[in-house]
Order: C-alpha cells, then structure tokens, then sequence
C-alpha cells in the first residue's frame, strides 16, 4: 500500500434511494431504476472516450461506481506536465457529470478533498477520501462542494468553481462543459431544457425535501443562465 498525493471527488446521485424503495413494487419504476444504473456505469468511459489521446492513462482520472455514487481521483501534480494540476481535472469532470446527469433529469451532490489516498482498481483509502465523502454526505444543496484541502490547490481564472460565502462549490452548470456548446443556440436550448426538467420535478409528486433541492438548484440555473436568454412560461416536459 502506497499513498499518493491525490484529488478525489465523491459523487452522489439524489433520488436513488427512493427509486430503490418504489421499484421492488413497481414494474415502471423498476426500469427507470434500470436505465439509471446503466448511465451510472456508463458516464465515465463514455467522458473518457473524448481525451486526447496524447494524455498519459495515469492522468486520466481513475473512477469507481457503487450504487448510486462514483468515485474519481487523479494526481494532484506530474512532475513531466507542469501545467497539469489534478483538482482542476476532477472539476472539469465533475461538471462533466452534472451536465450528463442534469440532460437525464438527475441531481448529484458531493465532495472533492486532496490529500493522500491509495486508489486501486478495486479499493480506495485515504484521509483525502473519507474528507470527500463527509461533504457529501453532511451536504444539503446539490452541488459539489470543495474541502480546504482541494481548494488550497484550486487555480482560479474562471467560473468552474464559485463562492457561497466561505464555501467553495462546483459550478455545474459551466457552459464550456455542455456537449457541443459551440453549436448555434446549444447552449440556451440546454439551460431551457434544464428549466423544463426543473419544472417538471416541482409539479411532481416528490416529497418537499427533493423540491427542495429542485427549487435551489433552480434559482441557481437563474443566476447561471446565459445573458438576454429570458424563459418562456416554463412547462414540465410531457
């Protein structure tokens, strides 16, 4: 066992527990259950597949998916790529990851610490993990939040990462990270799509704790939204 200087993000998937409960008695939410799962074990090789391929694989960042969570680490710095720096890389894919859950109608919360940490293929331990793990599960908003220990390392110059006072989180709604954002009207047609999701979740049948995440996450899609964009009257996708 080797504990390296590492980044590591843990990410959450909100609502999984309570279509875990509803679909044991229901066919239809089993299958929703069903096409969750398979975009969980999907999301990160289908973001890998879009690296350069002049990337070293140790670079690349290392993930592991259990249940409802995924788990990334990267190193925090290479000694042959000098502008490299391991927290701006589980950022970016964090934000990738909000971006691909938020397209299928999901939230995610978590954590991103750096410190040491040992990440196998199959197993990760480390102060650095359990730091990440504790934002997530003693969060509340959906959002990825920072520990002092990532933030310290953090280059800012850009609007992947923000401040809610002291707290540091993941901007995951960054627009350079929705897939073809350089496409005319992508990225406005994404933001409406998402205000239709959100508007859709808060017509549902959610318990208010879930709406309420929706209704923070909307005023935060308000405060992000491109200039001039304005929304029409917002109904829930059909």
């Amino acid at each position: 066992m080797e504990f390296e200087d590492r980044a590591v993000a843990f990410i959450d998937v909100l609502g999984f527990k309570a279509l875990v409960n509803e679909a044991v008695e229901n066919e239809q939410t089993k299958q929703k259950l069903v096409n969750l799962i398979a975009l969980l074990e999907s999301a990160i090789p289908i973001l890998n597949a879009d690296v350069d391929a002049a990337v070293p694989m140790h670079l690349i960042p290392r993930h592991q998916y259990i249940s409802d969570c995924i788990i990334l680490s990267t190193p925090l710095k290479d000694s042959e790529w000098r502008s490299y720096n391991g927290v701006s890389i589980v950022v970016m894919r964090t934000i990738q990851l909000s971006h691909f859950f938020l397209n299928e109608g999901y939230l995610i919360r978590g954590g991103i610490s750096a410190g040491k940490l040992w990440h196998t293929e199959t197993n990760i331990i480390g102060p650095a993990y359990q730091e990440a793990y504790l934002i997530e599960a003693n969060g509340n908003e959906p959002r990825i939040q920072l520990h002092s220990n990532a933030f310290q390392h953090w280059k800012g110059g850009s609007r992947m990462c923000l401040m809610d006072g002291n707290v540091p989180f993941v901007n995951g709604l960054f627009d350079f990270y929705i897939p073809n954002s350089t496409g005319h009207g992508v990225i406005e047609a994404t933001y409406e799509k998402y205000e239709h999701l959100i508007a859709e979740a808060l017509a549902s049948q959610l318990p208010q704790s879930a709406k309420d995440k929706w209704q923070w996450f909307q005023k935060f899609l308000q405060s992000e939204k491109p200039e001039g964009l304005k929304w029409a009257a917002v109904q829930p996708i059909q």
